[in-house]
Formats: C-alpha cells, structure tokens, sequence
C-alpha cells in the first residue's frame, strides 16, 4: 500500500511522469502545427523536379498530430486524477483480498525460518512478540506480561548458561579442636561445570558493609558477593570466614589474587583473554571453604546461572549431625531425585532438566543432641555470608537477604508435609 503523503503533494516520480506527458504533448502539437504550415507553404509553390512532394499528406499528417497533442494535454489534464484514484482503489482492493494469504505467509516463513525473521527483528520486536504469543497462549496478556518479564530477568539476561553442573559439599568437622564448643562447622564446596567463558576474571567477594554490598550485586557478570553480618572476634576479611581454594579451566589451575580492606575480602582470578575470544566450552571448577554455624541448621545450594543437569552430593559429620533432609525448591515438574542411605552420612540430589535463578536446595540437619530439625536462628544469620548473587551459584547458610523472614515457616511446613506422607 503506498504511503501517505502528509503535505498531499505528487512525488518526486509522479511530477517527472507529469512532466514527460506535458512534453510529448507539447511537441505532438507542436510538430502538427509545423506540418499543417509547411504544407500550406508548398502547396503555392511550383516544385519542378521536387514536384511529388506535393503528394505527401503532409496536411493530414499535421492535422493529426496536433490533434493527438490536444487530446493528451487534455486527458493528462482531467482525466490521469480519476485514473490513479482507480488504480489506487484497485490496488487496495488487491491487497485486502490478498491480506490473509500474505500474513499466513509471512508467519509461516518466520515459524520454519528464523533466518528471516533475525534479520528484520530487533529485541523490542521479539519482546513484543513473545508477550502477545505468551498472552494468547494463557489467555491472559498481564499474565502472559509477566510471565515473560520474569523468564527475560532469569534466562535471557543472563550471559553465561552452565551445563553438566556438579556440587560435591562437605559439612563437619572443625579445623581446630579445643576443649571449648566449636559453634561452627566447617563448609567445603566444590563446583564444576561447563560453560562458554564470557568475562575474562572472575571475582568471589565476601563484604560486611551493606552499601557495598548492594552495589556489587548490581554488577552483573563477572563476581559472586556473599554478605556476612559484622560479628565481634570475627572480621570479614579473615581467611577462616572464606577462601576460595582453588580455581581451574579444563583441568589447569589458574592463580587467584586476594584483596582485602576494613569490610571485604575479593578473590580475583584471571581466565585470559583466548578463553573467551575462542567462544568454546570448557570445564570450570572452584572450590572454596567457609564456617556454618552449628545452630543455623540449613545449608543452601543456590541456582544463579540457567544450569542444564545437575548434581549435588553432600557428606555430614555423623558424630555432629544425627540426619539431614533436603527441601528441592529448585526442580520442575516431577522433580529431581533425592536419594539417602541410612548406612553412610550422604545425601545426594540429581536433576537434568534446566535449573533458573533463584532456585535452589535446602539442605536441613539434626544435630546429635538435639531431637527434631529446628528451624535458622537469628544468630546464625547474623555469622554467615548471605548467598552470591548474579554470577555463581554457591553454597550458603542462613540467607539474610529480603524475603528470608519466611524461610522458617517454609521449612517448617516442608518438615510436616513429608511427615504427613
């Protein structure tokens, strides 16, 4: 369909048509004019040898001429309005009849052949387009609205999507032994994964000082943030609080360079820059070592990646922890498998399907003197580094942040619920 002209003048091409019509006109008229003359002039003329060109219709030919020249000045002049208001009705009527083919078309081409529709697509588009599918899908476009929003912040947004990953953990015995109650356990979790590197460093940070903390969240990408609460006799940059032990890519152990202050400790490691110009998988593991308290009671195993296929396997100190329990807020559907054998002190955890942020286990224990799985202390929360955000999905214990108040009646309702059953 053409477009409107805003200032309703003929364009650029309409004028030259207008032009050229006008010209050949002109000329026809013109030429006819000049002929009917020129025969007039010889006619009184005694021509001799030349005499035959009195036989020439030349008066005819002229008459004819200028009369085609009149005709089309006047049919350029009143009629060629009408005839493009018809050829534009005509057009119209074309692509109205045509409308439902042409759309059934075009979707048929961007359904089977996304080449097309990548090239003319932008991403507002393509939101576009996923909210209104979503909408009609659920019937319900707010609905469909918001469901979108929530995948785009959990899958889309995210740089790096992890494959194949595995957690192994274990929660036990102190490092140092007295005489006196150890009031933590030592926490020692190892990652692995594959993944196409997109930053070249990777940070693991652990920060006192909420602002901070805050401000390291909102920096995507490349660091993982715990927060711990400041807590006397224990400073937040000590390497009892956390150590990142060790950091490799396909089995080659990479240096990490450690950085303290007043309120933080960052582990800083460097991948290089062919890792990621290279744009290929490669295995990721770290390990790295913290203290939980032993009245905190939950040990959490956050998703903070899209993770395809997971594995989790957590060994406890028997003599310090009677059982565990793990609470799946992280599966689909049917779930993942849980399996625990009363022989030896291991849970493990295993998924295959794709795992969002915002996800996780919770990992739950009895201690030896005590008689049911109670539920996290406020002292707890107030000694253990807050769960990473943004980058790394990591172990922690007693998160502190917004929306953890429920995190009590949610295990406790988890504890009667598979009591029940």
């Amino acid at each position: 369909m053409p477009h409107p002209n805003p200032d309703n003048k003929p364009s650029l091409h309409a004028r030259l048509r207008k032009t050229k019509a006008a010209f050949l006109a002109t000329a026809l008229t013109l030429a006819g004019i000049l002929l009917i003359m020129l025969n007039g002039w010889l006619s009184g003329l005694n021509l001799g040898d030349w005499a035959w060109l009195h036989a020439l219709p030349l008066g005819e030919l002229g008459g004819t001429l200028f009369g085609a020249g009149l005709l089309g000045t006047l049919f350029e002049y009143s009629f060629r309005k009408d005839q493009e208001a018809a050829t534009t009705r005509q057009f119209r009527q074309i692509i109205h009849d045509e409308a439902p083919a042409m759309r059934d078309a075009v979707i048929e081409g961007f359904r089977f052949n996304t080449d097309d529709l990548e090239r003319i697509a932008t991403p507002r588009l393509l939101d576009e387009l996923a909210v209104n599918s979503l909408g009609m899908r659920f019937g319900d476009a707010a609905f469909g609205r918001e469901v979108y929003g929530d995948i785009k912040h959990q899958a889309i947004t995210a740089e790096e999507r992890w494959y194949d990953a595995r957690v192994d953990a274990t929660l036990g015995i102190p490092r140092v032994r007295s005489y006196a109650p150890n009031p933590f356990f030592d926490l020692l979790v190892r990652w692995e994964y594959t993944v196409v590197p997109k930053h070249r460093f990777r940070k693991f940070a652990v920060v006192s000082d909420r602002q901070r903390y805050d401000q390291m969240v909102a920096e995507r990408g490349e660091t993982s943030v715990w927060f711990r609460r400041p807590s006397p006799g224990f400073k937040v940059n000590d390497p009892e609080v956390f150590n990142l032990t060790q950091f490799t890519v396909d089995g080659v152990e990479l240096p990490c360079e450690r950085q303290t202050d007043d309120v933080s400790q960052v582990y800083i490691v460097d991948l290089g820059e062919q890792v990621v110009r290279d744009e290929k998988p490669v295995v990721v593991s770290f390990a790295f070592r913290t203290l939980v308290p032993r009245d905190g009671h939950v040990v959490h195993i956050d998703i903070d990646r899209p993770t395809k296929g997971l594995e989790v396997e957590l060994t406890y100190d028997a003599a310090a922890i009677r059982r565990v329990r793990l609470m799946d807020f992280a599966s689909r559907g049917d779930g993942g498998r849980i399996i625990t054998e009363s022989e030896i002190p291991v849970v493990r955890y295993r998924y295959d399907g794709w795992l969002f942020p915002r996800a996780g286990l919770v990992f739950a224990w009895t201690l030896t003197d005590e008689g049911s799985i109670t539920a996290p202390q406020t002292a707890a929360e107030a000694s253990h580094p807050e769960a990473p955000k943004r980058s790394v999905p990591t172990a922690r214990t007693n998160p502190a942040h917004k929306g953890d108040e429920h995190a009590a009646p949610k295990i406790k309702r988890d504890a009667r619920h598979r009591k029940a059953t």
